[in-house]
């Protein structure tokens, strides 16, 4: 049997599927099968998928989909997730590079429990000594009963130096946020939630911790390498988010989230460089309990309190004014909502004020809409970069779809260009104002050849008189040239200026342009040649 190298996104997120929608009962059976041999294959496929075959009462085929495991499937007659995947994903381990271990390591991490071959292994080896005190095992985990600081605290004192081996690749903290999943497997859904949000909470300060031992030099590789393993974390973590009920909360349940929002605040709420957006995980959380009413005033309430009172050195007020600026857009309070993001930097909020806009327009609250426009177009225009020309003029298109009356939206996206040039072209082509699209390529200096094909052959079935003065622009700029090569590019283009001209049903102003053209041009005795050899002129 090959050995693979580790696929390790794939891993991470098959193992944190599992430990969200498998019994334990079921993961039980699927190492029993994995252990008998009756796993006959398990490939990695394309998009997040393992393929594999397994022998039981029958032979079955199996798709583990790592993206949303409850796409997976398997031939036999169990409805869910059945034994046959599990085993599936256990022979997928075993023939990486790590083996059986590999294999036994993830089996007791989706348990929450330690295998005993690595308890060998990590055991010191010293002389048996019976007059000697015994080790003292590690401390139990605080249970259900404790509150999200006690978690924070245990997790700290057990596992707070997991960040050490993290220097190049934060494949160790992987297994840590299994085993800390696994220890609420059997909790109730609305704590789960909450004690796998604070694991991977805690997770990702380590990882934190773990790139500010990174050289200067050689952070931005780190930065990339581990923000691509966090990915599947952090996206659990919003999705755990989402699925809160503020409403039905029972008192434990607010006074963890409570903690946790702190946690992520205080993360937020920082000067110093971060490899997390810290910032967006507390709007993700504000926003679901803003459901709440009460906690929704009081936080509110808090942040504009620290807002004015904190020192510029002290705190991230530019966060804190883009956490106030939403939570007025929360409550339909617009104008606050503009003026605490306008006291914030516009490079990191604009991802958040973007949507305030759009929602504004589903919801059809034009005066607002032309409100929060005007504030982002003052912004956009200073800066005039890709990343954020690019979505305002998304949202100029849309609003010219739905109130195309209304002519700001066009002198927006005109007056940045050149930034805006491929978002307006594409939009007045779709819109098929097939003239202001030809007075915009001619405003840049495209040529014809430039444009796709597709679009020169709708406009000239449809409007060829708007694609003449880009011709006319296009022959002229090729006679200019002064070569024979760009006389012969020249009179291709007279041949598709003369096709235009006979679609509009007008040859008897081709007759008047061409006389005029070889008149114009009568001492260039080349040009004139190849108007001849192109039959242009006879």
């Amino acid at each position: 049997m090959s050995v693979m190298h580790l696929n390790e996104k794939l891993h991470a997120l098959i193992e944190q599927q599992l430990n969200v929608h498998v019994e334990t009962t079921i993961m039980k059976r699927g190492w029993q099968y994995y252990m008998e041999g009756k796993v006959n294959s398990a490939n990695e496929g394309s998009q997040d998928h393992l393929y594999g075959v397994v022998q039981g009462s029958d032979l079955y085929a199996v798709i583990l989909d790592a993206g949303n495991l409850r796409y997976s499937s398997c031939t036999c007659p169990y409805t869910g997730f059945c034994k046959h995947m599990a085993a599936v994903y256990f022979q997928y381990c075993s023939q990486q590079e790590g083996g059986h271990t590999l294999a036994e390591r993830s089996y007791f991490r989706l348990l929450g429990l330690s295998s005993a071959s690595a308890l060998l292994k990590n055991k010191p080896a010293e002389p048996v000594m019976p007059q000697a005190a015994p080790i003292p095992s590690p401390p139990r985990d605080p249970g259900e009963s404790a509150s999200a600081l006690e978690w924070l605290e245990w997790m700290e004192a057990t596992h707070g130096e997991v960040w050490q081996k993290c220097r190049h690749s934060l494949h160790a903290l992987q297994p840590l946020l299994s085993s800390l999943k696994g220890l609420s497997k059997d909790w109730e859904k609305p704590m789960q939630r909450l004690h796998w949000s604070t694991a991977i909470i805690f997770v990702l300060e380590q990882a934190e911790r773990a790139i500010n031992t990174v050289d200067s030099f050689s952070r931005y590789y780190h930065e990339m390498s581990f923000l691509r393993m966090a990915e599947p974390w952090v996206e659990h973590l919003y999705t755990l988010v989402s699925e809160l009920a503020p409403a039905a909360m029972e008192p434990k349940e607010e006074a963890w989230a409570d903690a946790l929002i702190t946690r992520v605040k205080q993360w937020a709420s920082g000067t110093e460089r971060q490899l997390f957006d810290w910032e967006y995980m507390y709007l993700a959380f504000c926003e679901k309990l803003a459901e709440n009413r009460g906690w929704f005033e009081g936080e509110l309430a808090a942040m504009v309190r620290q807002a004015n009172t904190e020192e510029p050195e002290s705190v991230n007020l530019a966060f804190l004014h883009t956490a106030i600026g939403i939570m007025y857009f929360l409550d339909q309070q617009d104008k606050q909502a503009i003026e605490h993001f306008s006291m914030a930097t516009f490079e990191r909020a604009q991802k958040v004020m973007y949507p305030c806009a759009a929602q504004r327009m589903e919801e059809g609250k034009w005066e607002l809409v032309e409100q929060w426009m005007s504030f982002l177009f003052e912004r956009v225009n200073k800066v005039k970069n890709g990343r954020s020309v690019g979505p305002f003029v998304t949202l100029c298109r849309r609003a010219d779809l739905d109130r195309p009356e209304i002519p700001t939206w066009t002198d927006y996206m005109t007056q940045l260009l050149p930034h805006s040039y491929s978002e307006l072209s594409d939009h007045w082509l779709d819109q098929k104002r097939y003239d202001e699209w030809a007075d915009l390529q001619m405003l840049v200096g495209a040529r014809p050849e430039d444009v796709g094909a597709h679009a020169l052959r709708e406009i000239a079935k449809l409007a060829p008189r708007a694609l003449m003065p880009m011709y006319h622009q296009s022959v002229e700029a090729s006679i200019q040239t002064r070569n024979r090569q760009g006389y012969r590019v020249a009179v291709k283009q007279l041949k598709k200026l003369e096709r235009l001209y006979k679609a509009d049903k007008d040859p008897g102003r081709w007759d008047q342009y061409i006389d005029a053209l070889v008149r114009k041009h009568q001492r260039l005795r080349a040009f004139q040649e190849e108007l001849w050899k192109g039959k242009i002129v006879t």
